[in-house]
């Protein structure tokens, strides 16, 4: 039998370290708790989630009345005393995870997947006793334990940037309620451009000579007072034509959510789904929470992650929308990665009729991601000189990019 003997330098190392770790006092484990929860405050506030010093006394004082060693408890004591509103618990949840690294799910009162049986002796007081890795004597003999409980470099991290540049198709299911938040409260606004028709004002610089004049016939013929008009605003209004067909079924779950967002904001927008059909979805993404439209969508579009009819959906839309819709004020969005096997002489006849009607077309599609995509598919092929303005859609940052181009139209 083979003895592997550890050598002298190494045991007096570990020695060493054993008799600093047992020399350190519980005031001294506690300072350095409360540390660390003052760094993680200042995490939070550098990703936009509001918490004020009584915020952060209010969590410190709470851990004397909970059991230190639950990593429930312990998060629970946080989230209670540091979150003000509901809406921000998703990006505490992320953040947590990433700060104190107990897994990858939030803990549980019983007990859950994050915890590992090897893990269950775990507190967030041998955290704390570990807590010098901040100043540079990690527990070097327990891996696992500096592992489970290292934190973020808060100064350089950001939930915001990252999320912005993540793909929807990397998208985590824990990230997922991150991005309802997002969708939910997003805010858009457009630019309301001039139109030709006039509206009285006060503060206008033309004046309106017939009003000044049927005024004046109250007073005798006598024009007392000149009055005067502007010009309406007019403000863009869009159509938005989203694929749910099965070769866009990841991103097309993000991308209903984000014209849910969109249509709460911008007045008059009409909006569709297709795959083998069209469907007018506008009503169903009124809906007061977005919970709800989801759910409603998915139990009355029979057609999602179908196969995909591009020219007959759009020959669909202008036999019954075409009418009223189509109109040089709007501007027709189509959010589709163009696959499709159905006729292209009907496409072409439909996207003629989209051209002459529309004020622009802008398309989007999700496979602009990669750096040597061509439009080579047929459906694709046939739409693109009909197409004003070709964009990506897999991700945050390419969606703020579509916004800016609608606000300069």
């Amino acid at each position: 039998m083979k003895v592997l003997l550890v050598p002298v330098e190494a045991q007096k190392k570990l020695a060493a370290q054993k008799k600093k770790q047992d020399s350190v006092t519980d005031e001294e484990r506690t300072a350095s708790l409360i540390r660390r929860i003052i760094r993680f405050a200042k995490l939070l506030r550098i990703n936009k989630i509001p918490v004020h010093t009584s915020n952060e006394r209010d969590a410190i004082a709470a851990l004397a009345h909970i059991d230190i060693n639950s990593r429930f408890e312990f998060y629970i004591a946080l989230r209670a005393n540091m979150i003000m509103s509901q809406k921000y618990r998703s990006a505490f949840d992320i953040l947590f995870l990433q700060f104190w690294r107990t897994g990858v799910s939030i803990p549980k009162k019983y007990g859950g997947s994050n915890e590992e049986p090897e893990d269950k002796d775990s507190s967030v007081n041998k955290q704390s006793k570990s807590s010098e890795d901040e100043e540079g004597n990690p527990k070097k003999d327990s891996k696992k334990l500096s592992n489970q409980y290292n934190e973020t470099d808060v100064p350089t991290y950001s939930l915001g940037e990252s999320m912005k540049e993540k793909d929807f198709e990397l998208i985590t299911p824990y990230e997922m309620a991150l991005f309802d938040d997002i969708f939910r409260n997003l805010k858009i606004k457009l630019r309301e451009k001039l139109g030709r028709r006039f509206k009285p004002s006060n503060k206008g610089k033309i004046i309106d000579l017939r009003r000044s004049i049927r005024q004046s016939t109250q007073r005798g013929g006598e024009i007392m007072n000149i009055l005067t008009k502007d010009r309406k605003p007019r403000q863009t209004k869009l159509v938005l034509i989203a694929d749910v067909s099965g070769s866009m079924d990841v991103y097309s779950r993000f991308l209903i959510k984000f014209i849910y967002g969109m249509q709460k904001h911008l007045r008059d927008t009409e909006t569709f789904a297709f795959g083998t059909k069209l469907m007018r979805i506008s009503d169903i993404l009124s809906n007061r929470t977005l919970e709800n439209a989801m759910t409603i969508l998915s139990q009355q579009v029979q057609f999602w992650s179908g196969g995909t009819d591009l020219g007959g959906c759009f020959a669909e839309f202008n036999r019954h929308y075409g009418g009223k819709l189509r109109k040089r004020n709007r501007i027709l969005v189509i959010l589709s990665d163009g696959w499709d096997k159905g006729d292209p002489d009907l496409l072409k006849k439909q996207m003629t009729l989209f051209k002459r009607g529309f004020r622009k077309i802008i398309w989007l599609n999700p496979n602009l991601k990669y750096d040597r995509y061509e439009p080579l598919c047929l459906g694709m092929s046939t739409a693109m000189p009909f197409i004003d303005h070709f964009l990506p859609c897999h991700n945050l940052k390419t969606l703020e990019q579509f916004i800016d181009l609608v606000k300069n139209i």
